[in-house]
């Protein structure tokens, strides 16, 4: 493997964890904004959407760059793709941050309502499941991409809960 290629490796390496601590960033945001009820933040996330697109846009011509002159295999082929596909992932969480800010700004300016503790439980175990997917990533380290897989699963069974928990309240309150 030639120096220049693996310095570009590398680049992209830095440059999909660059997006995903941003993602994890933007997800803990809005969180925030819905559970204090903040709307001047709920509007940084909303409008921190473009920074996003253009980040994804700037990882998948790398990777595209780099299967064009390089003609990566094996491995480094499979490390390539693996972020193209990653990053749009990353993308699309970003976007789903962004939606949720559009929520928090909503609530903002309605009647404070009870917000179920447990969402800020799963967006924390959310962001850690991002940062520990990309650490699987770049390190190759499948052990912690089957934990990951497993914190899924987890995270699953909070959405179903705060699915029953908030038509439950909704049930309660029909205002």
């Amino acid at each position: 493997m030639s120096v220049h290629f693996q310095r570009e490796i590398d680049h992209l390496k830095k440059q999909i964890l660059a997006i995903g601590a941003v993602v994890e960033e933007r997800i803990a945001g809005a969180i925030t904004a819905v559970m204090k009820h903040d709307g001047a933040l709920a509007r940084q996330i909303v409008e921190g959407d473009a920074e996003i697109d253009r980040m994804e846009i700037n990882v998948e011509e790398e990777c595209l760059k780099i299967l064009a002159l390089h003609q990566p295999v094996a491995v480094d082929l499979r490390f390539v793709v693996a972020v193209l596909k990653i990053n749009q992932d990353l993308e699309r969480m970003a976007d789903l941050a962004s939606n949720i800010g559009r929520r928090a700004e909503y609530l903002a300016d309605m009647p404070k309502t009870e917000i179920p503790a447990q969402l800020e439980t799963m967006s924390k175990q959310t962001q850690d499941m991002v940062k520990h997917c990309l650490d699987a990533l770049v390190e190759s380290n499948v052990t912690v991409a089957r934990q990951v897989c497993k914190a899924d699963d987890e995270i699953d069974q909070h959405n179903r809960l705060m699915h029953v928990l908030i038509q439950d309240q909704i049930r309660a309150n029909p205002d």
